[in-house]
C-alpha cells in the first residue's frame, strides 16, 4: 500500500508540477471512540459500491476521529461550490491554534479536475486509492481521493500554515478512505 509523501513546500513550487511522488507504507485509520460530551464518532464501515450521490460526508469523519488535534465542535453540513460537505471547527484559544476542516463529496468532479493553483500538486495513492495533495497557501491544503473517474472526496484543512494543514489532511485521508466506496 502506498501513501502520499509530503514534500517540503519550498521545493513544491519548483518540482511538484511535473512530478508524481509516492512513499511506500501502510496507512491505518485511527480507532474510533465516543467523543466527549456524548457525541459518537462516524461509522467505521465502508459504504461498499454505493453511488457517490448517496454518500453522507458527515458519515466519513467524526469529532472523536479528530481528538488528537484538540476539541472540535459538532460537524455542520454544508452545500457549497458544487460539493456536499461537512465542516469541523476546532475550539481554539489563539488564532495560531485554530483549525477548520471539511470533508466534501464532489459527485461530478474527478481528481483529474484538481488544479494546483500555482503551488504544485502531488499525485499518489492512499491505501491503494488514487489521490492528489495540493498546498493552498497561505494556510490551507486539499487532499482529493478518487471515488470514480468522475467523483471524488475532498479533505480541506486550514491551519496556521500549509505544511501543518497538509500533514493533517494526509492523516485524515487515512480515516476517510476506508469509508469510501470501492471503484
Amino acid at each position: 500500500m502506498k501513501k502520499l509523501l509530503l514534500v517540503p513546500l519550498t521545493a513544491a513550487a519548483f518540482v511538484l508540477a511535473a512530478c508524481s511522488t509516492e512513499k511506500p507504507g501502510t496507512p491505518s485509520a485511527a480507532p474510533s471512540s465516543p467523543a466527549q460530551g456524548g457525541e459518537s464518532s462516524a461509522p467505521t464501515t465502508a459504504t461498499g459500491g454505493a453511488d457517490p450521490a448517496s454518500i453522507d460526508p458527515c458519515s466519513l469523519l467524526g469529532v472523536a476521529d479528530l481528538a488528537s488535534y484538540g476539541t472540535f465542535k459538532a460537524p455542520v453540513p454544508q452545500n457549497d461550490a458544487g460539493a456536499r460537505g461537512c465542516e469541523f471547527t476546532k475550539e481554539a484559544e489563539t488564532a495560531a491554534d485554530a483549525v477548520s476542516l471539511g470533508v466534501d463529496i464532489r459527485d461530478k468532479q474527478g481528481i483529474d479536475s484538481v488544479s494546483d493553483g500555482g503551488n504544485g500538486k502531488t499525485t499518489g495513492k492512499v491505501n491503494g486509492r488514487k489521490a492528489v495533495l495540493v498546498p493552498k497557501p497561505p494556510s490551507g491544503c486539499l487532499m482529493a481521493l478518487e471515488i470514480s473517474a468522475s467523483a471524488r472526496a475532498d479533505i480541506v484543512v486550514v491551519a496556521s500554515d500549509p505544511e501543518k494543514s497538509c500533514g493533517m489532511a494526509e492523516k485524515i485521508a487515512d480515516i476517510v478512505e476506508p469509508k469510501l466506496p470501492k471503484g
